[in-house]
C-alpha cells in the first residue's frame, strides 16, 4: 500500500522558492557523477567490445598528473573536478588493431551507446528511490467555502483530486493552475474519497467571491511514499515525458514551459532543488533534479548531431546499412564542426541564463 504523509498546507513546487542556496559543491559532485557515469557506460562497453583504453582522465582537461595505470591505460589527474573521460586507442585510427577505429561497426555503435545508456539507467534508478523517499504526488483538499462553485460541485474536505479532465494532477499548483486557465468552462473532476472514486464538475468563476478566488478550495499537497514496485512504475512516467518533450521539438508538440538551459540554468535548478529539500524535510526535489539532469544527458547525447555521441552514430549508418563506411578526414572534421558548433551553444545559452530568468 502507498503510505502518505501530509506535505504542507500551501505547497510549493521545485520552481517556486528563491535561489537562498548556493550549493555549488553538491552541483559540482552531481555533475561530476553524472559524467563519470556517463564515461563509465563508455568504458565498461569498450571492455566487453575488447577495445583497448589508451587513457582514463580523472576530471576534465588541462592535466595535472599521471597517477597511474590500469590494464595498460593511463590513468591522469586533471584540473576540472566534472567527471571525467575515456579516451579509447586508435580512435581514429584504423590501422591499430585493438583501437576504436578498427573495430567493426556493430561493435564501435555499442561503445557509442553505452555512455548514454548508463545515464538513462542512472536516471531510472534515482527516479525510483526518489518516489520511493516519497514524491509530493497527491492533492487533498482543507477546506472548501460556503456558497462556492467548489461546494456547488460538492467537494468535501478530504477528498483527493486525482485528474482533472483525464490528465492527472499531482501537486496543488498543477490544480491551481488549471482552474485559474479555465474560467467558466465545467471540469470533470476525478475524486477519491475515502475508498470511494467519484467524478464532480466544477464551474470556476470569478465573481462570487469578494477575494478573487475562482473555486474555493484550500488545497493541500501530500507525500506519497510508494513501494519499489509501484516506484518502479511510476518513474517510468518522467522517462516518458521528458522523451515526448524531445521527440516533440519541431513538431510544435514540446511543452512550451521547458527550455533548453545551460551550465548556469543548471546551476540554479540545482539550487532551488536544494533549497526546496530543505524546507520540505524531504531529498525528492534532490533526487528528482538528478534523475532528471542525468536524463537529459543520456537522451541529448543520443541526438544526431556531430561531436555527440548520436552524431557519431549516425556516421556510422552507412556502414551499419550498405557496408561503405565514411573517411577518416570527413569523419574528423564533421566532428570537429559539431564540437565548435556545441561549444558556441554552450556559450548562447549561458549568456540567455545570465540575461534574464530561468522560469
Amino acid at each position: 500500500m502507498v503510505r502518505r504523509m501530509t506535505f504542507i498546507s500551501r505547497s510549493q513546487s521545485p520552481t517556486e522558492t528563491g535561489d537562498r542556496v548556493n550549493g555549488m559543491l553538491p552541483f559540482v559532485l552531481t555533475l561530476g557523477l553524472l559524467v563519470g557515469v556517463h564515461e563509465a557506460g563508455h568504458l565498461l562497453a569498450s571492455l566487453v567490445c575488447r577495445v583497448r583504453i589508451h587513457e582514463i582522465g580523472l576530471g576534465l582537461p588541462p592535466r595535472l598528473a599521471r597517477i597511474g595505470s590500469w590494464r595498460g591505460a593511463a590513468l591522469t589527474l586533471n584540473l576540472l573536478p566534472l567527471g571525467g573521460f575515456i579516451l579509447p586507442a586508435g580512435e581514429f585510427d584504423r590501422t591499430q588493431e585493438d583501437g576504436f577505429a578498427a573495430a567493426v561497426a556493430r561493435r564501435r555503435a555499442a561503445i557509442l551507446v553505452g555512455g548514454p545508456g548508463a545515464n538513462i539507467l542512472l536516471a531510472y534508478l534515482l527516479f525510483i528511490l526518489a518516489f520511493m523517499f516519497g514524491a509530493p504526488d497527491r492533492v487533498r483538499i482543507v477546506s472548501v467555502d460556503a456558497g462556492s462553485p467548489a461546494s456547488q460541485a460538492g467537494l468535501r474536505a478530504g477528498d483527493i483530486v486525482t485528474r482533472v479532465d483525464g490528465q492527472r494532477v499531482k501537486t496543488p499548483d498543477e490544480l491551481r493552475a488549471t482552474v485559474r486557465a479555465n474560467l467558466g468552462r465545467t471540469l470533470q473532476l476525478a475524486v477519491q474519497r475515502g475508498e470511494q472514486q467519484s467524478q464532480l464538475r466544477l464551474t470556476p468563476r470569478l465573481g462570487w467571491s469578494a477575494s478573487g478566488r475562482a473555486a474555493g478550495f484550500v488545497s493541500t499537497g501530500e507525500i506519497v511514499r510508494y513501494p519499489f514496485g509501484a516506484a518502479a512504475a511510476r518513474a517510468t512516467q518522467p522517462v516518458a515525458d521528458m522523451l515526448a518533450v524531445v521527440l516533440g521539438i519541431g513538431r510544435g508538440t514540446s511543452d512550451p514551459g521547458l527550455r533548453l538551459v545551460g551550465i548556469i540554468g543548471m546551476k540554479r535548478v540545482s539550487d532551488r532543488a536544494l533549497q526546496n529539500a530543505i524546507d520540505w524535510g524531504e531529498p525528492f526535489p534532490v533526487l528528482f533534479v538528478a534523475a532528471s539532469l542525468s536524463l537529459a544527458l543520456g537522451i541529448t547525447n543520443l541526438l544526431p548531431f556531430p561531436g555527440l555521441d548520436g552524431g557519431r552514430l549516425m556516421l556510422l549508418a552507412p556502414e551499419l546499412l550498405l557496408r561503405r563506411r565514411i573517411s577518416d578526414r570527413l569523419e574528423r572534421r564533421l566532428n570537429a564542426t559539431g564540437v565548435f558548433a556545441l561549444l558556441g551553444l554552450m556559450l548562447l545559452l549561458a549568456l540567455r541564463d545570465l540575461s534574464g530568468p530561468l522560469l
